[in-house]
């Protein structure tokens, strides 16, 4: 029978939107949640319970980023990846990434765009035991057409790595690429409706794929059990990504009212973009960006309507998603609670808001809105332990020291619990320390199922 742990003394943010809760104990058994319970009625002496003392400390469910590159290298544009470094750089770096999610706090991860296939290795290399890292939800490679419908160029597709996107000529061509992603062990697929100020094939208002390549796609996707993400910044590309039934909107910059209202009645995910916009336009000359070439994007057009948006999207109750780009220089890997703080002092939003986004509809996109991002009874025991409250200063997740331990299934994977030991048998070592292996993921892990549930239960097309 697995040793019971109790994590007592502790102050308890549940991940629901709501202030946290003070002077509360955690019984995990195994790798769930048992109880939360007051910290007077806390098993403090039962046998086979093993005791941490917080103290106070924030207890905070795992956090998931809906949006993120993990195989990027903190990049300055998507043409630096396979001109610039091989596929054995970007793979190591991938796993890196990977590893370094868990002492910030990140216990799950959803992809937005692979690169040569690594979020499907990693996925099987952390559910087998090899690698040490989060629960991961693997995208497609990017898949994309050469231009606009008015300015489609095949000889585009000649001068692009499969490895790092894949141009699709036909309807035909557009559906055996989202087959075979999926084959190859993706569990969302990645898109485009439109362009964007930063790419070279289509600026942010421009329509990348058709409404028909769309419905294709997502049709394709979801025979296949997987769900399909579309990148969707100018209001035409959400108009078609929505008529379409894509899962997730990434970005929305330009939505209307009307599409917002489009995405509150089917419960579409929405991953949108303030902080990568926002840090591109004031520190990307320090990234070799020109003051002319920044002048020439409209990202601050997209900013203003975000800002004006964020607020109607959590009255409608659009399930909001953190995860902005990350893998690019200036928002690279590892800066992911940054965002969060954008949030809050730019947007507005309450902290405890913006942490649901990070944790319960995180976990409901990933595919475990039943089985993860709270802190409740049977929940998976994928928690966070900070020395303040995030509901009430969120900058402690992104604090030096903040973050004290992570437990991913109930383990110890950041964070060495001897530290909140006392009394006899204090620093006895009874579970996993941050140098240990991690839980194997594969006991929570969704599989294509949970990806066709979350489709159901959200009621997305």
């Amino acid at each position: 029978m697995p040793r019971k742990t109790l994590l007592h003394r502790a102050t308890v943010q549940e991940g629901l939107g709501r202030a946290s809760v003070p002077r509360r104990s955690v019984l995990l058994d195994g790798d769930r949640i048992e109880a939360v319970l007051p910290e007077d009625l806390a098993p403090v002496h039962a046998s086979g319970v093993d005791v941490l003392d917080l103290d106070g400390r924030t207890v905070m469910p795992g956090m998931t980023i809906g949006h993120t590159h993990i195989a990027y290298l903190n990049v300055v544009d998507g043409r630096e990846m396979l001109f610039k470094h091989s596929i054995p750089e970007v793979t190591l770096a991938a796993a890196e990434n990977a590893t370094r999610l868990l002492p910030l706090g990140y216990t799950a991860f959803v992809g937005a765009g692979s690169v040569a296939g690594i979020d499907m290795a990693l996925r099987r290399a952390v559910d087998s035991g090899r690698l040490r890292g989060p629960r991961i939800t693997p995208c497609s490679r990017d898949l994309m057409v050469s231009g606009p419908p008015e300015r489609r160029n095949p000889e585009v597709k000649k001068r692009i790595p499969t490895d790092l996107m894949r141009l699709a000529d036909t309807p035909e061509e557009m559906a055996a690429y989202v087959a075979g992603e999926i084959a190859e062990g993706a569990e969302i697929v990645k898109v485009f409706s439109s362009g964007d100020d930063t790419f070279p094939n289509g600026r942010s208002h421009e329509l990348l794929f058709t409404a028909e390549e769309l419905k294709i796609a997502s049709r394709t996707a979801h025979e296949h059990g997987a769900l399909i993400r579309a990148h969707s910044r100018g209001l035409g590309g959400i108009r078609n990504a929505i008529a379409a039934g894509v899962d997730v909107i990434d970005h929305a910059t330009y939505a209307d009212d009307a599409a917002l209202e489009a995405m509150a009645e089917r419960r579409m995910f929405v991953v949108p973009s303030l902080h990568q916009p926002h840090k591109l336009l004031t520190t990307g000359t320090r990234h070799g960006k020109t003051p002319d070439y920044l002048e020439t994007l409209e990202f601050q057009a997209e900013i203003d309507n975000t800002l004006r948006i964020l607020p109607l999207m959590v009255e409608m109750g659009i399930p909001i998603v953190a995860g902005d780009d990350f893998g690019f220089a200036w928002t690279p890997h590892g800066s992911y609670a940054e965002e969060l703080e954008t949030y809050v002092t730019m947007a507005g939003i309450p902290a405890a808001t913006v942490l649901t986004w990070a944790t319960a509809n995180g976990a409901q996109l990933a595919g475990r809105g039943d089985e993860a991002g709270t802190v409740q009874p049977g929940r998976l025991a994928d928690l966070v332990i900070t020395g303040g409250d995030p509901a009430e200063d969120i900058t402690v997740l992104s604090r030096p020291g903040g973050i004290e331990a992570v437990l991913l299934g109930g383990e110890f994977v950041a964070g060495d619990p001897a530290a909140f030991r006392t009394g006899p048998g204090a620093g006895t070592d009874t579970g996993a320390t941050d140098g240990s292996p991690a839980k194997a993921a594969a006991d929570g892990s969704p599989g294509k199922g949970a990806r066709a549930d979350a489709r159901t239960t959200l009621g997305a097309v």
